[in-house]
């Protein structure tokens, strides 16, 4: 899932995909493998065994696939064979199979596993109904997704140069250019997690229930991550004075929205896997220390790599001054090789102009 949050944390990215006219076609965009998954299940429910959890991740990540395939077409607005022609099929390939096939497991996962813990609507006794929802809900998922990804595709076509791009090779090229932050930020992260996790099951039963344990590991993860991501961004200030200088309406907004949601979808995202997959029972503390660990780990990694690319990203901007943006010739050559985009550049007519000083 970090294409989603790359999406929304980095500025560029999220400004590309969020333009009124964009939305407003991805809108459009997702209500039709929405349907077209309801009525798949409600063709097939009798004719496949979906109440088989495996059968069901197969089936919908079969359906996720050809669904992100067909959205990146349509963010992309090209015909098949134009799209063929320019992107490589290493990069078609990870549009099908990791924004499609595993990202579609994962968020079915995750809706199952948010039914059985807060709903008490367990797949496993219950079938039908969480097995239509962990189709519908992922497919519409991984439309929204992969239309925004084919649509900044379509901006990288036309010349705009985008800092990060939502995959993970960033996050690779992180790791070995600077594994030791990294590394020391997500050990750390498995260390904090997995104790506040063994520290909660010591007050009893209360301690291991699993709802209590799931909103343990989202505070503990998100806020983690939250330090994390301020030290990516200001690898060479203090971080916690630029902490200090937002608002306390954007700390809130920040560490709800991307931290504790995400906090909260990783892990529920390992609960659903070691229960419908692998079929334990989590209700002892040493699982519930590994769960909680591994999802701050990776929170933390994460945050700490967004923060990076925040960095990376202003710093890129930051080399174009005021007075090169107030000129259109220099914009406009700066957007040929890709560093602005085409409609950043100022009209001529925009520009105040006056007259030629007399001849002497």
């Amino acid at each position: 899932m970090l294409h989603r949050l790359a999406l929304r944390v980095i500025p560029q990215l999220n400004a590309a995909v969020t333009e009124s006219a964009v939305r407003k076609r991805k809108r459009w965009v997702m209500l039709l493998p929405g349907l077209i998954a309801f009525l798949l299940y409600r063709l097939l429910k009798d004719i496949l065994p979906l109440g088989d959890p495996f059968v069901l991740l197969a089936f919908g990540g079969a359906i996720a696939t050809v669904t992100a395939l067909w959205a990146y077409r349509m963010g992309r607005q090209q015909p098949v064979a134009q799209i063929l022609n320019s992107d490589s099929l290493q990069f078609l390939v990870w549009v099908a199979g990791w924004i499609g096939c595993v990202y579609g497991m994962q968020l079915s996962l995750l809706v199952l596993a948010m039914l059985a813990l807060f709903v008490d609507y367990n797949f496993l006794l219950h079938p039908e109904g969480p097995a239509m929802m962990a189709l519908i809900i992922p497919t519409t998922a991984v439309t929204r997704d992969a239309f925004e990804i084919g649509h900044v595709m379509r901006l990288e076509s036309q010349g705009t140069r985008m800092v990060t791009f939502p995959n993970g090779r960033p996050l690779r090229e992180l790791w070995q250019r600077d594994p030791l932050h990294v590394g020391q930020w997500s050990a750390s992260g498995f260390f904090v997690g997995g104790l506040a996790a063994l520290g909660l099951g010591l007050f009893g039963d209360w301690g291991l229930n699993g709802i209590g344990q799931a909103l343990m590991s989202m505070l503990v993860a998100g806020s983690v991550a939250y330090l994390a991501f301020f030290h990516g961004q200001f690898p060479t200030e203090n971080w916690s004075t630029r902490f200090g200088t937002q608002s306390w309406w954007e700390r809130v907004q920040f560490w709800t929205w991307p931290c504790l949601t995400f906090a909260l979808t990783y892990y529920l995202v390992l609960w659903g896997f070691l229960v419908f997959l692998l079929n334990f029972k989590v209700n002892q503390i040493g699982l519930f220390a590994v769960l909680t660990g591994l999802t701050t780990a990776l929170m933390v990694g994460y945050g700490y790599f967004l923060g990076t690319r925040v960095f990376v990203e202003k710093q890129t901007q930051g080399e174009i001054s005021e007075g090169l943006r107030r000129c259109p010739f220099v914009m406009e050559i700066l957007a040929k090789t890709g560093w602005v985009s085409p409609t950043q550049v100022p009209a001529p007519s925009s520009l105040s102009t006056r007259p030629a000083e007399p001849s002497s």
